[in-house]
């Protein structure tokens, strides 16, 4: 919803009302029952809000944010269909897919088509074949900017801080669904965008956070760069 609202034209510093709604019998809430009032888009990306990309949806209506969401390579896996809870992330797709899309932020609107062979030597160090990868720009660079800001946003003040580094700049976003089943964190640093995803093969509860998601992005990150992650 965030970005397709961008592309609709909305700023970082418009305003949404963030307060307990429903749409017929769907009364969600948001976490903690946490709500801010006049809120803006920034503010309600960084404190996760679920009412206000429900409204965005409600309002761009939800063939756009399908659309949208099949162009960064979404929703093929599981069919998108337009039912609300979709604007909260109420579908599902492999790790890889989702982290692709992430990618494509951090790759100047570019969206690739994965694969996980850069090139191919010999014993000798030849270079016997080399992956051309595909690429296809999606989004310009105006709409990337002001993504990155909200990922940015989320990391630096809001509920993905525990994947954040003293000294740089780290762009991500948190995720959980019902039971903390599936707890999600997706970030970039330099050129490398990585997703985590913890949860039980059988789908049970958890009783860790996608806050611990983000910590472990983290430490494995700055062992990565070797960076000082405390």
């Amino acid at each position: 919803p965030y970005a397709a609202v961008l592309l609709e034209g909305a700023k970082l510093s418009t305003q949404f009302v963030d307060l307990p709604t429903c749409w017929e019998n769907y009364c969600p809430k948001n976490f903690s029952e946490n709500y801010k009032g006049k809120i803006s888009l920034i503010e309600s990306f960084k404190d996760s809000s679920n009412i206000v990309p429900l409204k965005i949806a409600k309002d761009i209506g939800l063939k756009k944010i399908i659309n949208l969401a099949n162009l960064f390579g979404l929703g093929f896996e599981q069919t998108l269909e337009e039912f609300l809870p979709l604007a909260i992330g109420s579908f599902g797709d492999s790790l890889l897919n989702i982290t692709n899309a992430y990618a494509v932020l951090n790759s100047n609107g570019h969206l690739y088509k994965p694969s996980i062979l850069t090139k191919i030597e010999s014993k000798n160090d030849e270079l016997i074949w080399k992956n051309k990868f595909i690429s296809k720009k999606i989004l310009d660079f105006k709409v990337t900017k002001k993504l990155n800001k909200l990922l940015e946003k989320s990391v630096s003040e809001g509920t993905s801080i525990a994947a954040s580094i003293k000294g740089e700049k780290i762009y991500g976003k948190t995720g959980t669904s019902d039971g903390n089943r599936d707890l999600w964190f997706i970030g970039s640093i330099n050129n490398l965008t990585t997703g985590v995803w913890i949860g039980f093969d059988d789908n049970k509860k958890s009783s860790l956070s996608s806050g611990d998601a983000a910590y472990f992005w983290k430490k494995f990150i700055s062992k990565i760069y070797d960076l000082k992650s405390e």
